[in-house]
């Protein structure tokens, strides 16, 4: 079994050996000119996936052989790697033997240059080292990292990145290929894969993953009869014994298919026939394919006598790169006799020349391991487990061999396991170790260790976004001993259906466990109870069963010790939000909460992040804005150090709402997007809602309404369940629809979302004080339909609520619906109010919409004079945010004040869409565009194309002129009191 790659054979097509004779005579040169035409193609290029597809002996391989060698020629770095049907269940050992032993060759100094930056997350799979240690749903910190290693690698020397036998690739490093495909555009990389076609039913969603991404794909044709006949007497040429007949070629063909590999077996049983090719009849050519080149391999190992054989099925077992002593052991033939047999295996072509044994094809390997009985074949697994378990190779080498065996209840198979499973989470590969842990239960554990490891199981199945946790979790309740143990099964289980954004089976299952629970298990069941309240406020189904639980935890704790618990104070701030308390009394318990926790220590682990994210959510509608940012850069710095997947989307989810509400559009955009990848790569789909409803909004505000309508068809458009995160949906919705022009549309959306917080559906108090402003959005839409009355009803009923709340942005924003529903000097007066309640808050778009809309309205009573100032301050104030359109109408409004505004919108600082402010901004303040492309998340082609736009619109030619470009908007930007995380 492989330990590390070994060097890139670049093997003569033309000049073989002559034990490798026939070989070299069918060569992948033959009727091969399209597909080598094609990867030189992919070699002079950059940035491009090419993809091999073809079946067994077709010559794949030896097209990568040429692709390397070409390669090689050009100066090209080769990094290439095999899958193997026995590492298929190696986390990450395809991408380990492609990118280990560059790592380990390189200098100190190179090496720390190659996993700087995002990178470093790299080096747990690579090279053991955890500088931090990582979350168990750490996946795409891994693939990020990987990712940046190979752009590290790319910008010292152009990169060939070749997969041979992909469809045995382990599925950790599928993932990575897709991930890395995706982002080939602008690196000086290119990858080749090969693989064996297969059913798109049966095949891995990864290998389609991989498959999808590839510029073009290649399929060798099988080779003609001419090229066969072409073949075949070259062979007798190359021997002795005349010409070969018409008739004999046919039928080598016949016998063949055209397969090269078929062909080749078929030239080698005829040499070995002690006769001339020539000599022989057509009735007389063995036969081939698969199994024909299996008895021919016995027959031929055979042949050299019965050590060889037993080493060659012990080299078999082990697979290519396998330590010769482990094979000597296996086969019980002395190590000094190794070399000898192993240059008989070589001249018969078995094995292929070089100094690590490598079997000349994956199914002449294949052949001699299926030359062994079960017993046999469980014997020798067994055994290289053991030896490679000695050497202290990684757990999952180990452990590729032990699933290959009978289940037997071997204590030593379940620890060696289980081993790999952690190892496989601790090197971001869920997926992986939910597998191991699979045939782990499979062994099967002892009575007394099976609850265990089915928690364990669960875990791992719940990082990959598998509903088998729940399967494993129910079996752990069975089989657990005591209501204790069972009461923290179901919290873990509970954890799960939440990791899932399940909040109703959450809730039902601590439900079940608190009633099994004694009273003696006050802190056990405080920590159930904290997490139904959380999960119950987040579904309206279950929102009812909330508020006794928070009241018997008052009652049952008055020092309020278990009851201040991280949980329980977001779940009483949850309730006391959709109740309308005043913002004051809703933020002042849960600052102290955070306070409180940050002295405890470090940010939550992985299975806390989503509370967290509430408790910021809840703070920011509260408008704790300062508070929010103290909190958010510990928890990033946090969140990147262990690579959880949960917080970068917690976090950046976080991150966005916070710059949404404040007005920083391109910092929004940046931050939600961060969170989309995220969730877009792992398995988190039902909770792409905050991250798209925000970025939706952030499109909408800058005049991209089919972005954002693209994002929102990334959600269900209806049949959600009532809860905090399914009312954003509609509510984006309605703002799409105002924007596009669509009242009628919009009003049905914001009264989606009344109904979906109406207190019939959630049994309990419901005021909305600015969470989604429903019925500002409806009244807007009221207006436009000419429905004034309804409008007016519907505003002032949000602005009582809304003063009562006490949030200068949210009452901002009241005022002013108000204000244009009303109309006339009443509304006039609204309009003024409104402005200066938003003059002491950080919300700058909301403050320059109040401002546009009383300028207008000054304009429009005919007060010039008067209107010309709050345009100006909204003009530069919109501006600064990113909001071209609401910039474009100030400015039009300005004229018809009689001022003079700046240039339009359509270029300069004001054209930019937020994601080209945001880089330029960064790339004014001197970041490369490495470290951008490292901080957004995305690829360094991306910053490039958003750089080059950003020039064009600014008229400039190049990065030393942004900072002159960006003068004026960053002049009309007011401070925030918000740091760029």
């Amino acid at each position: 079994m492989r330990t590390a790659p070994g060097p890139a054979r670049s093997v003569s097509l033309v000049a073989l050996p002559v034990t490798a004779r026939h070989a070299g005579l069918v060569g992948s040169l033959r009727e091969r000119e399209h597909e080598v035409a094609a990867i030189r193609e992919l070699l002079d290029g950059r940035g491009r996936m090419l993809l091999l597809e073809g079946r067994a002996g077709i010559g794949k391989t030896s097209l990568i052989e040429v692709a390397c060698s070409r390669a090689a020629e050009l100066g090209v770095e080769v990094l290439r790697a095999r899958g193997s049907e026995l590492e298929s269940g190696f986390a990450f050992g395809v991408v380990r033997q492609m990118l280990e032993r560059r790592l380990a060759t390189a200098g100190r100094g190179e090496r720390e240059a190659l996993l700087a930056g995002p990178a470093a997350a790299a080096a747990p799979v690579l090279a053991g080292e955890l500088a931090a240690p990582l979350a168990g749903d750490s996946s795409f910190a891994v693939l990020h990292g990987l990712y940046w290693l190979v752009v590290n690698l790319a910008a010292g020397r152009p990169l060939l990145l070749a997969v041979d036998d992909a469809h045995w690739a382990d599925e950790p490093s599928l993932r990575w290929l897709a991930y890395l495909a995706r982002r080939l555009d602008g690196l000086a990389a290119r990858m080749l894969v090969a693989l064996r076609p297969g059913d798109p039913v049966v095949m891995g969603a990864p290998l389609l993953a991989v498959c999808a991404e590839a510029a073009a794909v290649l399929r060798p044709a099988l080779l003609s009869e001419e090229a066969v006949r072409a073949v075949v007497r070259a062979g007798a040429h190359a021997g002795v014994g005349g010409e070969v007949s018409d008739e004999l070629c046919a039928a080598a063909y016949a016998a063949c298919g055209g397969n090269p590999l078929y062909l080749t077996e078929l030239l080698r049983a005829a040499d070995r026939s002690g006769r001339p090719l020539a000599a022989l009849e057509p009735a007389e050519l063995p036969a081939v394919g698969l199994d024909g080149i299996a008895r021919q391999v016995i027959t031929r190992v055979r042949g050299l006598g019965p050590d060889a054989l037993r080493l060659a099925q012990a080299m078999a077992v082990l697979g290519d790169d396998g330590e010769p002593r482990h094979a000597a052991a296996i086969a019980g033939v002395p190590v000094a006799a190794v070399a000898q047999l192993a240059g008989g295996l070589t001249r018969a072509e078995v094995l292929a020349a070089g100094d690590r044994p490598r079997f000349v094809h994956p199914v002449i390997r294949d052949a001699l391991e299926a030359g062994l009985d079960t017993g046999e074949r469980d014997h020798a697994h067994r055994q290289a487990a053991w030896l490679l378990h000695a050497d202290m190779a990684p757990p999952g080498q180990v452990a590729g061999h032990l699933v290959r065996v009978r289940p037997a209840g071997d204590g030593w198979v379940l620890a060696r396991l289980r081993e790999a499973a952690r190892a496989a989470m601790d090197s971001g590969a869920p997926q992986a170790a939910a597998d191991l842990l699979d045939r782990a239960l499979a062994e099967p554990p002892s009575p007394a260790q099976r609850a265990g490891v089915l928690r364990e199981a669960a875990r791992a199945q719940v990082t990959a976004g598998r509903e088998r946790a729940f399967v494993l979790l129910e079996e752990a309740l069975r089989v657990a001993a005591g209501p204790r143990i069972r009461a923290e099964i179901a919290l873990e289980v509970a954890e799960a259906h939440a990791a899932l954004f399940r909040w109703v089976d959450a809730v039902d299952v601590i439900e079940r466990a608190l009633a099994e629970l004694g009273p003696a298990e006050a802190e056990l069941a405080a920590r159930l109870e904290g997490e139904l309240v959380v999960c119950g406020l987040h579904d309206a189904r279950r929102a009812p069963r909330v508020a006794p639980v928070l009241a018997r935890l008052g009652a049952a704790h008055p020092d309020g010790r278990l009851a201040a618990s991280e949980p329980v104070a977001v779940a009483r701030a949850m309730a006391m939000l959709l109740a309308g308390r005043p913002a004051s009394q809703i933020a002042a318990p849960l600052e102290r909460t955070l306070l409180e926790e940050t002295r405890k220590g470090p940010d939550p682990d992985a299975g806390n992040w989503d509370t967290r994210a509430a408790l910021l959510w809840v703070l920011v509608v509260a408008e704790r804005f300062g508070t929010v940012e103290g909190s958010l850069g510990p928890m990033l710095e946090r969140v990147h150090r262990c690579g959880s997947a949960r917080g970068l989307v917690a976090a950046y989810s976080s991150l966005g709402l916070l710059k949404l509400r404040l007005g920083a559009l391109p910092e929004a955009d940046a931050a939600a997007r961060v969170a989309l990848y995220v969730l877009q790569e792992g398995d988190f789909a039902p909770g792409l809602g905050f991250a798209a409803t925000v970025l939706s909004d952030v499109a909408v505000e800058a005049g991209q309404l089919d972005e954002a309508q693209q994002l929102l068809d990334l959600l269900p458009s209806r049949g959600w369940p009532a809860g905090v995160g399914t009312v954003l949906i509609p509510a984006a919705r309605g703002r799409l629809r105002l924007a596009q022009g669509r009242a009628a549309e919009a009003l049905a959306e914001f009264q989606t979302c009344a109904e979906l917080f109406g207190a019939d559906v959630w049994g309990m108090p419901i005021r909305e004080t600015g969470y989604v402003h429903a019925r500002s959005g409806a009244a807007l839409a009221l207006v436009r339909l000419g429905r004034r009355q309804d409008a007016v009803r519907l505003a002032e009923a949000e602005l009582a609520d809304v003063r009562e709340f006490g949030a200068p942005r949210a009452l901002g924003i009241a005022l002013r619906v108000a204000g244009l529903a009303r109309g006339g000097p009443e509304g006039l007066a609204l309009l003024r109010e409104s402005a200066a309640a938003l003059d002491d808050s950080p919300a700058r778009l909301e403050r320059a919409r109040s401002l546009a809309e009383l300028g207008a309205a000054l304009r429009r009573d005919g007060q010039r004079a008067a209107a010309r100032d709050p345009l100006a301050r909204a003009l530069e104030l919109a501006a600064g945010c990113g909001a071209g359109p609401l910039t474009a109408r100030v400015r039009d409004e300005l004229r018809a004040a009689g001022a003079r505004p700046r240039r339009p919108w359509r270029t300069g600082v004001d054209a930019l869409t937020p994601s080209e402010l945001r880089v330029a901004r960064l790339a004014a303040d001197g970041r490369s565009n490495r470290e951008i492309a490292g901080e957004l998340y995305v690829t360094l082609k991306a910053i490039e194309g958003h750089l080059a736009r950003a020039y064009a619109k600014l008229g400039i030619e190049g990065r030393g002129q942004l900072a002159d470009a960006l003068a004026p908007e960053q002049t009309g930007t007011e401070k925030t009191g918000v740091p760029t995380l």
